[in-house]
């Protein structure tokens, strides 16, 4: 309405100036659609600042527009319309409000002593809701009119901010209610407290459609430490059987809103810029629903895009793997991918320098490069290895190795220096290099090698010296694993046993004290029987706590025999275990040659037990024998034993 409907003054004289030509202004009740328009009006024509003056909300009238009509007014019961989205969500509709407020000066309103905490508000992007902030106060004291008040303060906040008056606000007197009654009993407000004023009707944006490649996102090119490993580009991305690879969003259209000033939030249609068909083989399934179409794996391997299909292959040929052509390649020991590198070059890497992969199957005809990694399930190496290089398989097949490899079974035609770990090693011929398995099978061995085993180390002809033959059992994990695992459960019942003689003893002396007085109450008992007298109750109750003593101390006393009994056992499991030194043995096929050592390591208490053969020497298998008295003696027999 922008201009003035009605102005009345608090007396009906006009308005005096004072010597300084400005107005003796008191107030003005005015209706308004723009109480803050009006207000600066007021101002500027009194010869006051805006901040001089405040108002005093009276009366809120609302009106409604829609397509049949415009600008009437809503009565109690058309208000409650306002409380049904689908009403709100009418796009003709358009609310507006009247106020008709007293404005006054600051310093002439009336001071009942209620002190307000400090009240803000704030809302949403869209201001489809408003909140409002209480703020901690130790000041604040009740009124009967502080509920009121800070209604009212809200009211005036709402009406700066351009927010509708009585509009969906049911939960703003719930709370200053709660907040109010809590300062009635406690006498303080002890922490800011924040609700909901008023709330409108939240738009629902459009939804455009999109295209996600799901399996895309499995790219990580960065390090541990946040750095980009431009190595990594996703050649092979590896996907499980069941799992969503692409997703077509649908586009869906939203729902409009209405904000809490009364503005109706239209929605944009929705975008469709993605919808070009998708061709898939049998090995993808087609899902689809009201929001999406799925298509999902039907096998494990990795997703080819081939002449605009895509597929789930298993199976992939490639020339070579480098930093050029493909970058690393992770595709996980689970995936079920089985790739075969062709470079048989023995002037090039089939496998470039620094390059790594990860699968389920890697079969390279050619040579890996230096600090190039392997990790499969199966790593065949038909080329050489670099010292740098690094596999780690369950089971490895290599033809000449200078790298370190990890695996359960491995063979190597020829080794070269490199270092072998795992848990059945064969080789057929070893120049120098470390071996450290459970089981050691080398064909023909050369020098300088070090070959540590825990069971069985086998030498089909031995052709060189300063060679180290070694029977360790503590060099498999699972030899580890064990010995720490029985020592915690020795430590923890030595530890527990510590209690039980202190205890026993305590409980012992009772027992020993009090027995002569139990043995006169129990005989006292039987003594009354026999004359036919009842005897007293409390005389059963001493018998029956003796005994209960007696039967604790034999219960302790069996607890301790039994831990014991379980650390014994420990403890010759512990024994049982170190001693698979005495039957591990070293065969040795041919005859020996001077320069080479055989040593049998004792873990408990650690000690090393060595022997030089001879040249020429004819010992098949040499072993470990515990002699007693913690003498060990090396054995040494021409023959085979029958194990």
């Amino acid at each position: 309405m922008g201009l003035f409907d009605k102005i009345t003054g608090n007396n009906t004289d006009e308005a005096k100036l004072s010597d300084g030509g400005t107005s003796e202004f008191k107030s003005i009740v005015i209706d308004t659609t723009n109480v803050m328009k009006e207000l600066k009006n007021v101002a500027i024509s009194h010869h006051l600042k805006p901040t001089d003056l405040a108002f005093k909300l009276l009366r809120t009238t609302t009106y409604y527009s829609d397509e049949k009509s415009e600008n009437n007014e809503m009565t109690e019961e058309e208000l409650k319309l306002l409380l049904d989205d689908s009403f709100l969500l009418n796009p003709n509709l358009k609310l507006t409000q009247h106020y008709r407020v007293e404005i006054f000066r600051v310093e002439d309103q009336e001071d009942d002593h209620t002190i307000l905490p400090d009240i803000t508000l704030s809302g949403n992007k869209s201001l489809t809701k408003i909140i409002a902030m209480v703020a901690q106060n130790h000041d604040v004291k009740y009124t009967s009119k502080l509920e009121e008040k800070m209604i009212e303060d809200i009211q005036i906040k709402k009406i700066k901010a351009g927010i509708l008056v009585g509009i969906r606000d049911q939960n703003m007197y719930k709370e200053i209610k709660k907040i109010v009654a809590n300062i009635r009993v406690n006498g303080i407000i002890d922490q800011n407290q924040t609700f909901v004023v008023c709330q409108g009707v939240d738009e629902v944006p459009s939804v455009n459609d999109d295209l996600i490649f799901h399996y895309k996102k499995k790219i990580n090119p960065k390090t541990t430490d946040g750095k980009i490993d431009y190595s990594k580009r996703g050649f092979v991305l590896a996907v499980d059987k069941d799992e969503c690879i692409i997703e077509y969003i649908k586009p869906q259209l939203g729902t409009p809103g209405r904000n809490c000033r009364g503005a109706f939030l239209p929605i944009k249609e929705p975008r469709k810029t993605n919808d070009a068909p998708i061709l898939i083989t049998a090995n993808l399934i087609k899902k689809e629903s009201e929001t999406s179409i799925k298509y999902i794996a039907n096998r494990g391997g990795y997703v080819n895009f081939e002449k605009g299909t895509y597929d789930i292959q298993d199976q992939m040929e490639i020339n070579e793997i480098s930093f050029k052509s493909t970058g690393s390649i992770d595709a996980s020991l689970g995936s079920n991918i089985k790739i075969n590198i062709k470079e048989k070059d023995i002037l090039k890497d089939a496998i470039g320098a620094g390059m790594s992969v990860e699968t389920t199957e890697v079969h390279v005809q050619g040579n890996i490069g230096s600090g190039a990694r392997i990790k499969a399930k199966i790593a065949d190496i038909g080329g050489q290895t670099h010292q740098t290089a690094y596999i780690e398989a369950d089971k490895i097949i290599i033809a000449v190795h200078r790298g370190e490899a990890n695996g359960a079974d491995v063979e190597i035609d020829r080794l070269e220096g490199g270092k072998v770990i795992g848990d059945i090693v064969h080789i057929n011929h070893m120049i120098g290099g470390e071996v450290i398995a459970k089981i050691v099978k080398i064909e023909n061995l050369m020098s300088n090698a070090k070959i540590t085993a825990s069971e069985i180390l086998e030498v089909t002809e031995l052709k060189g010296n300063n060679n180290k033959f070694i029977i360790d059992p503590s060099v498999t994990k699972e030899f580890n694993e064990m010995i720490d695992s029985i020592n915690k459960k020795i430590e923890k019942l030595e530890e527990e046993l510590k209690a039980y003689p202190r205890q026993l003893s305590a409980k012992k002396e009772f027992i020993d004290k009090n027995k002569p007085m139990a043995e006169m109450v129990k005989d006292k008992i039987m003594e009354l029987k026999r004359t036919g007298v009842e005897p007293p109750v409390t005389l059963f109750a001493k018998i029956k706590d003796f005994q209960e003593k007696v039967i604790d101390y034999n219960n302790v006393l069996q607890t301790f025999k039994d831990k014991k009994e379980e650390l014994q056992e420990y403890r010759e499991d512990l024994n049982r275990i170190q001693n698979k030194v005495f039957s591990a043995k070293i065969i040795n096929h041919s005859s020996w040659k001077e320069f080479n050592e055989v040593r049998f390591r004792l873990i408990y208490p650690p000690k090393d037990i060595t022997y030089n053969p001879k040249e020429r020497e004819i010992a098949r298998e040499i072993t470990l024998k515990d002699m007693g008295n913690g003498e060990h003696r090396i054995i040494r027999s021409g023959e085979y034993s029958s194990k």
